[in-house]
């Protein structure tokens, strides 16, 4: 793992003599003062740090408390504690490794940019800097620092996962959800299925039993088929279970298959887990109202379907800019400031460029500083 750091701290050497010539006895050696630690001024600007292309970008890991840039690859920083907030072109990354689970607090600085619908108050955008902008982020302090259940971060929702079944906090009993419907894009085939029933062993899934209609676009099929029953044994399993939808049956991992439940055992019994993923080149979306009678294939990426695992973002929740304004395509900052909370500490951060002197996109700089207990 390479650390750049942001700044380095020079020792300032004071040499002094005096006297005659350097064969003088006289002469004095020089005496090095001790090294001293700069005093860095709150908001101060750090960066740009490039974040590469639209076609090749890089992801820029941060470390807020040593003030330094880990270069990392996105394998090294899912294991690693150390980074706090990411930058990937537009998007902002918060770690959420289990020894430094970051979470993100929008302070409403500059919410008025945005007017009472919603939409993007121009003037205020284009009339923004770093300068004007820097006495709002000077006046947010530690008295600004809300409870710690304010703070969120991000986090990852799989698009079918444990949606299929409903649990009874009180008689502890697992039922199916069967008036959610779940359709899958795969293998050039729609597939419109719901849980219709469901069968428990300890704290596994037996069986599971699917109503599925299918709509077999190579097949010339414009609109989903009648509802059949298909019912999975998964109790004793062996292995992880790969459903085929359109064969109705069980596959191996190494054949085409639609869904698939893990294989666990818990205290001694075996079957299959509350959790159902999708295949890497699936899609699927979850139709709560059953108002899908068809897909059209020709509009299918309206539809919002969406991979087997999705990210949510703290800061999509609050974006931090905003883009095509007055026609222009590029990013205006909004100058918020929003309040970190890692591990260690709470820091305060407003981005203010996105670009480098030259106007390349995907160069952040940003100021942040620690905020202290007073």
């Amino acid at each position: 793992m390479k650390i750049s750091y942001l700044a380095s701290l020079s020792a300032v050497m004071l040499l002094t003599a005096c006297g005659g010539s350097s064969s003088s006895s006289d002469s004095v050696e020089p005496s090095p003062t001790e090294p001293t630690t700069p005093v860095v001024e709150e908001g101060a600007i750090v960066g740009p740090f490039s974040t590469g292309t639209t076609s090749e970008p890089t992801r820029v890991y941060f470390d807020l408390d040593t003030g330094a840039a880990l270069e990392l690859t996105a394998e090294e920083a899912a294991e690693n504690s150390v980074w706090d907030i990411a930058f990937q072109r537009t998007k902002v990354y918060l770690n959420t490794h289990s020894d430094n689970s970051v979470g993100a607090f929008f302070t409403d600085v500059n919410s008025d940019f945005y007017d009472e619908t919603g939409a993007a108050v121009v003037d205020s955008f284009l009339n923004a800097d770093a300068d004007s902008e820097l006495d709002d982020y000077l006046a947010i302090s530690a008295t600004d620092i809300p409870e710690e259940a304010s703070f969120v971060g991000d986090s990852e929702e799989s698009v079918i996962g444990d949606k299929f079944y409903d649990y009874d906090m009180t008689t502890h009993v697992v039922t199916a959800n069967d008036d959610r419907y779940f359709i899958v894009d795969s293998d050039d085939a729609y597939t419109k299925f719901r849980v219709t029933d469901l069968t428990t062993q300890g704290r596994t899934l037996s069986s599971i039993t699917f109503g599925v209609a299918m709509q077999d676009t190579l097949a010339g099929d414009t609109e989903f088929g009648a509802e059949s029953a298909l019912t999975i044994n998964t109790a004793d399993c062996t292995d992880d279970i790969y459903v085929d939808f359109g064969l109705g049956a069980v596959m191996s991992a190494t054949d085409a298959w639609d869904i698939t439940l893990a294989c666990t055992t818990v205290d001694d019994i075996t079957g299959a887990e509350f959790d159902i993923h999708i295949a890497e080149d699936a899609t699927a979306l979850v139709d709560d109202a059953n108002a899908y009678d068809a897909i059209d294939s020709e509009a299918a990426q309206f539809y919002g379907f969406t991979s087997d695992v999705t990210q949510e973002l703290a800061f999509d929740a609050n974006s931090w800019y905003q883009y095509n304004l007055n026609g222009g395509h590029l990013l205006w900052s909004q100058y918020g400031v929003y309040l970190i909370k890692t591990s260690d500490a709470t820091f305060k951060m407003q981005i203010t460029s996105y670009y480098d002197e030259a106007g390349t996109s995907g160069n952040y700089s940003f100021r942040y500083d620690e905020l202290a207990s007073e």
